[in-house]
């Protein structure tokens, strides 16, 4: 909850009010949070029009005054409408000081995590952690970037005890900036892979760029096997905590499962909690939509792991795939990976050698990018053609992973698949 004065204050500009009847008459009023989006805006809340690619929140006024905004962040006066209006130079940056405001009120630990795969598990697993000992606030889903960070601050219980917060990028610049505005007393980097690197030169860059978030942190948690370690903790002048070697059991398969708890357990052992309390939150950890979500539908497990994809998580989930015991047979159903730039076509034919190693007994890929995974199995076929594949193949006892990135949107494969299986 915050004040008008409050958002005012931190953009430098006052409320443009227009008296009506149900206007409150103190000065100072009460805000229930910050909205971008109409869809969701709830009454109370202050709407804050931003100019996007392919849209001008601006157009949607009038839709957030009828929802019950309580006031509105515009670029423009709109003097036909009857609610408190912040008329300021840009939304985005109006957005990004009352973010920046907000956590001057926060007196909790904050942690920042970044990093190339695993992000939003981290975060995760370290909220669910960190509940054992006292109040959370988190990363909304994935919102990560220079729109999700600020409006995940301002949305965060300002009493909390603990804040936890992921960074994400895709150009250079992106982490300083987000890490400065965040400020974290830990910043965690889970590791170092090819996201992204269509905007990057190298690995070496994705590398720096991900190590920006210890410019503005006090402690930084890292891998100490990682080829990064030395790069980083040497540009640092904070304290660097290696991952814990304490054994913790996840309810998840997969290597990268156990190092995603690690660093978890890591920062839990760090602010203080036990390892029963450790091992606790890691038991009560539930996964993010679409990220291993695994369902059982005529007896066939479906593993839907189709949020987001880059040559490191794919290596991840196709190695645990590949280890899961199964009554029958194992169809693995891969999308394209994007931003990886001139990278594009040699990643993904290297990641169909990495497939072929496996054998599995069917694997279908889809459209043009699923195309340049080249292997032994079915490429580059419409979503519609996979679906029909499936239902005619699939019997009790198989499993099937679903993998791409997330503009691929190969979920609706799996949707598409239960309606007449």
């Amino acid at each position: 909850m915050y004040t008008s004065s409050e958002f005012s204050t931190w953009v430098s500009r006052p409320w443009k009010t227009i008296r009506v009847q149900a206007q409150p008459a103190s000065n100072d009023w009460k805000i229930s949070g910050i909205s971008h989006d109409t869809r969701t805006l709830k009454a109370g809340e202050v709407y804050i029009a931003i100019r996007g690619e392919n849209h001008d929140g601006h157009d949607f006024v009038e839709q957030a005054v009828a929802k019950g905004a309580a006031g509105l962040i515009v670029e423009k006066d709109f003097p036909n409408i009857q609610v408190p209006q912040l008329v300021v130079p840009d939304t985005l940056s109006a957005l990004w000081q009352i973010a920046a405001g907000a956590r001057t009120t926060w007196q909790g630990t904050v942690i920042g995590v970044t990093g190339s795969a695993g992000k939003t598990t981290v975060k995760e697993m370290i909220a669910s952690v960190l509940s054992q000992k006292g109040t959370v606030s988190k990363t909304l889903g994935n919102w990560n970037n220079e729109i999700g960070l600020p409006l995940s601050m301002i949305a965060a219980d300002r009493a909390s005890d603990y804040f936890v917060f992921e960074l994400g990028m895709n150009h250079p610049g992106e982490i300083d900036l987000l890490a400065g505005l965040l400020k974290p007393d830990w910043a965690l980097i889970t590791n170092i892979g090819k996201a992204h690197i269509g905007f990057f030169r190298t690995l070496a860059e994705i590398a720096d760029e991900k190590a920006a978030i210890l410019n503005h942190a006090k402690h930084g948690v890292l891998d100490a096997d990682s080829e990064w370690f030395g790069r980083m903790k040497e540009r640092f002048d904070g304290r660097v905590v290696a991952l814990t070697d304490e054994p913790f059991r996840v309810s998840q398969p997969g290597a990268h499962m156990m190092q995603n708890a690690r660093f978890a357990a890591t920062l839990g052992l760090e602010l203080g909690l036990s390892k029963e309390e450790v091992q606790a939150g890691l038991d009560e950890f539930n996964p993010a939509p679409m990220r291993w979500a695994t369902s059982l539908y005529h007896g066939m497990v479906f593993i839907n792991d189709a949020y987001n994809a880059n040559p490191l998580s794919m290596r991840a989930a196709i190695s645990t795939f590949a280890e899961l015991p199964c009554a029958g047979r194992k169809f693995l159903v891969l999308g394209g990976m994007l931003e990886l730039g001139d990278c594009a076509e040699e990643e993904h034919r290297e990641l169909g050698r990495f497939v072929d190693s496996f054998g599995f007994e069917r694997v279908i890929t889809i459209g043009g990018l699923g195309a340049q995974i080249v292997c032994n199995g079915l490429p580059g076929v419409e979503k519609a053609v996979a679906a029909q594949v499936l239902r005619d193949e699939l019997r009790a006892g198989d499993m099937v992973l679903l993998k791409a990135s997330r503009g691929e949107r190969i979920e609706t494969i799996l949707a598409e698949l239960k309606k007449e299986l």
